[in-house]
């Protein structure tokens, strides 16, 4: 059963239903806009898997409607395609300029459109894994590192320009070194996911986890001063002082940072969260000894 939800842009009524109910009869869920201005506020708030868009429509036609979707939705995350009736080289060639992936003619048979919309969709969904894959530690399932600069990047760009808050968490592992040599390296692995795994069940949805490497860990948390980010961090290291590996467990060290802080770069804020996970490394011993 295909589940794919795919918009449908058209302000011709007739045309319209017909359109959905081709796309219908295989399995897809159909949403019909009749206007650009009304297809943008629902792409805003919904989330749809393509795009069939018209050319000729009042107010806003669909180039115009095509590069404003492009501005939230990169080519690669959003398939859109034109289905109309001006072919001609002008018009074809606007329409890639302005971010669409295909046109199709009104007067093509339905099979031809249903076709052009399943080679898309399938090259969207490797698109997305191929993705996943680039930014996901093969071992543990949680970001990994260059997923972790880049939204850090980010996320410390918007903090600057628009004032929003964001606090971070760095912590490591003290005692994965012993398992792994006392009890092999599939023991350590299954410590690195079982962790991800009792932090994960903690986060919010917006909260990030990434591995940056070894036993060390990120976790990025949208809107969350640095009090927040202490009550977070002290709910996961009692998590992962409960885990019991191998008969072992394991110490959990972390600092935190937060973008209150006014830091003048993102290099700034990671050296000061180093600073406080290595200082609360030697505040553990200093208790142990």
């Amino acid at each position: 059963m295909v589940e794919e939800k795919i918009l449908i842009v058209d302000d011709d009524d007739v045309e319209l239903k017909r359109d959905s109910d081709i796309l219908k009869a295989v399995g897809y869920e159909v949403i019909g806009c009749k206007s650009g201005a009304e297809a943008l506020e629902y792409l805003n708030n919904n989330p749809v898997e393509l795009v069939v868009l018209d050319v000729n429509m009042p107010n806003m036609n669909g180039f115009d409607v095509c590069l404003n979707i492009r501005k939230q939705f990169p080519l690669d995350d959003l398939p859109i395609i034109f289905l109309t009736n001006q072919e001609n080289e002008a018009s074809v060639t606007q329409g890639f300029q302005s971010g669409a992936s295909d046109f199709v003619c009104k007067s093509a048979a339905p099979d031809i459109l249903l076709a052009r919309i399943g080679v898309h969709l399938r090259l969207a969904r490797s698109l997305r894994n191929l993705r996943e894959i680039s930014l996901t530690d093969d071992l543990t399932g949680a970001y990994n590192r260059r997923h972790a600069i880049c939204s850090l990047r980010e996320l410390f760009a918007r903090s600057k320009r628009y004032g929003t808050n964001f606090s971070i968490i760095y912590f490591d592992l003290n005692g994965l070194k012993k398992i792994n040599d006392q009890h092999g390296h599939l023991a350590g692995d299954l410590l690195l996911r079982s962790v991800v795994n009792v932090c994960n069940k903690l986060l919010r949805e917006s909260d990030m986890l990434f591995r940056m490497g070894g036993d060390e860990f990120m976790v990025i948390c949208p809107d969350t001063d640095l009090k927040g980010a202490f009550v977070c961090a002290e709910r996961m290291q009692a998590a992962v002082k409960s885990l019991t590996i191998v008969d072992q467990t394991v110490a959990f060290a972390y600092g935190t940072a937060s973008s209150t802080e006014d830091y003048k770069d993102m290099d700034e804020m990671l050296r000061s969260v180093d600073a406080s996970m290595y200082d609360c490394k030697r505040k553990m011993r200093a208790e142990r000894s």
